[in-house]
């Protein structure tokens, strides 16, 4: 599985690995948090590994971060294409 990493540098500060598609979806272990994207399977954003350095957030707090997350990964995708 070829994932890369996004740090949020704000606390609470955490690093997480993110992958597209869900090819690779059966081989997370752990916590995965997802965005279906279309639906199709094809843009799906997975967000996984979650590294914190400070406490980890409630949950509201957390759906937030990472809606913010994919919105971001999103933008840097398309910025690519």
């Amino acid at each position: 599985m070829g994932s890369i990493s996004i740090a949020h540098h704000a606390a609470p500060r955490f690093t997480v690995c993110w992958f597209t598609g869900d090819d690779d979806l059966a081989s997370v272990t752990g916590p995965c948090w997802s965005d279906p994207g279309s639906g199709d399977g094809q843009d799906s954003i997975h967000l996984y590994g979650f590294r914190w350095e400070d406490n980890a957030p409630s949950q509201t707090v957390f759906e937030r971060l990472m809606s913010q997350a994919v919105t971001v990964i999103d933008q840097w995708i398309k910025d690519r294409m």
